[in-house]
């Protein structure tokens, strides 16, 4: 995403990498603060355009997180059965720890499609403002 709030659109299928996602949303969520605080100073069909590339870029987002948390689950299980985790504690209190935080990433994946498909329905919404 850029500061106009425009998303990178050139490798939608491809594998999410945790920091790229990471920067998305952190400049997702400034583009948005800075639209918030710029919106009274500049004519009315630029806000609502500049808020549609917003909401695009959001929803981008949070389809690329919800395609991202299911592997990052898969990977911690993956390195509990490959010792990889936590060697000083007791077996026991690393399994569980590892699959509350799978199901806690499973949640969260649940929670990101639910808010993708809403930014989509805000986004397709706010087409229709800015062909007014």
């Amino acid at each position: 995403m850029t500061a106009s709030g425009n998303a990178d659109q050139t490798n939608v299928g491809a594998t999410a990498d945790p920091g790229v996602l990471a920067a998305r949303a952190e400049d997702a969520t400034r583009t948005l603060q800075q639209w918030a605080a710029r919106r009274g100073s500049h004519p009315r069909a630029e806000n609502e355009a500049e808020l549609h590339e917003v909401l695009g870029s959001l929803r981008q987002l949070a389809e690329n997180l919800a395609r991202f948390l299911p592997e990052s689950g898969t990977w911690l299980e993956q390195q509990l059965w490959s010792g990889n985790v936590g060697e000083d504690a007791a077996y026991g209190e690393l399994a569980q720890s590892t699959f509350e935080a799978a199901a806690a990433l499973a949640r969260a994946q649940r929670m990101a499609a639910q808010l993708g498909r809403e930014l989509h329905t805000a986004e397709l919404a706010s087409r229709s403002l800015v062909t007014q």
